[in-house]
Formats: structure tokens, sequence, C-alpha cells
């Protein structure tokens, strides 16, 4: 027979091993909550996510972002085309998982490609599906929304044109946006003066396959953007601005720096989606320049058994101590 004393000393062991998941949690994955719950009072904020499709011959896609744990839809978009940046998804702190199916597929349908991604308190981040059909693949790009001067723009380019191997932007004017920017690769932000400006794009500079086209952009005051980099229909590239936070007080926005990640990347069948896909339009937006960056840290899923398994035993010890507590 167990004496009080005996439960009192298993309370406090599974107090010791809850307190002892829950700073597990903290110190692996630096926010609150890894699934899909609602945000606690407590927690500092929630993180954005939004999904880019970048390779010119899949097919439109229907995106699904889940939670990692647990698997619930936190959100759901359809028809998805090649060049189609979506807004921002806010959602609270965790690990979540981007699956694409080919637009209009059963609900059993296995995913083309799916991408986990590690949501911070306060920062947005963009999961690309880019390069060809055949050998589709994702990554993850931090999104630093932070406000630029008055005056000014801060813009970055994203390079996925399967076309070329590396490109070129600069102004008519001769400023360099960006010079050897390779395929599946992010440029760092610069700060710009806001207004109108043309741009020159050369595909593989300094090669026989060399190619050079224009576009004609307007930069807004307070703007933060990005410039898509994207194949055309007749083999060259073309950029697709896409304005990321319009002006100072747009949400997700305030001085937000770079941060989030991705694991590895699980494929799954891609040729369910081959075929010819629409090229977009070169289109009014952005700019932008800077120092190719990676994707992103990595999310350790190791850490999250680990958790799991320390609060499982703390469980089991808060069960057995109910049991031995109504035995006198």
């Amino acid at each position: 027979m167990k004496t009080r004393k005996d439960h009192s000393r298993m309370n406090r062991l599974a107090t010791t091993g809850a307190a002892l998941a829950a700073t597990l949690a903290f110190g692996a994955f630096g926010v609150v909550g890894v699934g899909a719950s609602a945000a606690h009072a407590d927690e500092p904020g929630n993180g954005w996510v939004r999904v880019a499709h970048l390779s010119p011959d899949t097919k439109s896609v229907d995106v699904k972002l889940t939670a990692l744990s647990g698997g619930d839809l936190v959100s759901e978009l359809s028809g998805v085309a090649y060049g189609a940046v979506s807004d921002y998804i806010e959602v609270p702190p965790g690990t979540y998982v981007v699956s694409m199916v080919p637009a209009g597929s059963a609900k059993s349908t296995a995913p083309m490609i799916r991408q986990s991604v590690n949501i911070l308190s306060g920062r947005p981040v963009t999961v690309a599906a880019y390069g060809r059909n055949a050998d589709l693949d994702t990554t993850v790009f931090s999104d630093d929304l932070t406000p630029p001067a008055d005056g000014q723009a801060r813009v970055r380019v994203i390079q996925a044109s399967t076309t070329a191997r590396s490109v070129d932007i600069a102004t008519t004017t001769g400023v360099s946006v960006t010079k050897d920017a390779k395929q599946g690769t992010a440029s760092g932000y610069s700060s710009v003066g806001a207004g109108p400006w043309t741009l020159s794009i050369v595909g593989d500079p300094a090669t026989s396959r060399s190619r050079t086209s224009e576009a004609q952009i307007d930069l807004a005051s307070g703007s933060v953007a990005t410039l898509f980099v994207l194949d055309t229909a007749n083999g060259g590239v073309t950029v697709k601005p896409v304005v990321d936070s319009a002006s100072v007080g747009d949400l997700p926005t305030g001085g937000i720096q770079t941060g989030g990640g991705g694991t590895a990347t699980e494929h799954v069948g891609t040729a369910a989606a081959a075929g010819t896909a629409g090229t977009p339009d070169a289109t009014t937006g952005s700019l932008g320049g800077g120092t190719p960056f990676g994707a992103g840290n990595a999310v350790g899923v190791g850490a999250l058994v680990l958790l799991f398994g320390v609060m499982g035993a703390a469980a089991l010890h808060l069960r057995r101590s109910g049991r031995a507590g109504g035995t006198r």
C-alpha cells in the first residue's frame, strides 16, 4: 500500500516531467506552440506563410496547409497557376506541412510534393515549388518586411527561371540590382528610391545562351516587394513583381527580421501534374537586389519525438498517482 508521502513524491515527479517537456519545447523550436491550435493569450504573436507556384511545366495545383501535429487543415487554395503567389496566411507559431496535388484532384490523391515549415512568432515565410516537373522541388524563403525609410522601397529577387542558370538584373541607368543570381535562390533586400524604373534582365550572361529582356516597374513609397524571375513561352526570362507589404502599417509588417525555415522535401509522384502551363506576363511592381542566401534553418523533427516522449512519461506518472490516491 502506498502512503500519502509516496503519492506526493509521484506527483512531484510528474510535475518535474511536465516542466522538462515545456523547457524542451522552448529550447527546440524557439516558439510557444508546435501545432495549429489557437494562440494563447500569453503568446507573443502569430507568424505568416504564403505559397508560390514557380514550376513552368506543372499545371495548376490545389494546395493544403495542415498542422504537423494532428494533421488539422488550416487553409486550402484551389487552382494555383504558374507564377501565382498567394496572400499571407496568418497562423499560430508551430510546424506545418504544405502539400500540393493537381487542381481538381480527388481528396484521396497522393500529394505531388510536400514541404514542412516552421512558423515563428512575428516572422513571415514564402514556400515555393520550383523547377521542371520531372525534378520538382520546394524551398522556404525567409521574408523581411521591415519598413523602408521615407520615399524608399525595399525589394529583393527570387530566381526561379529554369531556362537561365543565372541572371543579372540592372536598371537601364546602370544601377545593379542583382548579379549571377542562381536558380532556386533569393537575393538580399535593397533599399531603392520609390518611383518608376526600367529593368534590364540578362539570362546566362557571358555565355553563348545569353539573352536580354526589359521590364517596366513602379515602386510605391513605403513598399516591400519581391521580383520573381520566371520563364516565358519563347524560352526567355521575365520578372513578376509581387508586393509583400504595400505600406508601413500593413500586416505582416513592423520590424520583422528574417527567420524561419524548412526541412527536407518529400517527392511523391511528380508526373501527375506534368503538362504545359501558362506563362506569366511582365507587370509593373518591384525592384530587388543583394547577395543570394539559403532557404533558412532546418527544423529537427527528432526534437518533436523527444518532447512527446517526455510529456507522455509525465502523463503516465499522473495517471498512476491518481489510481494510487484512490486506495487507502
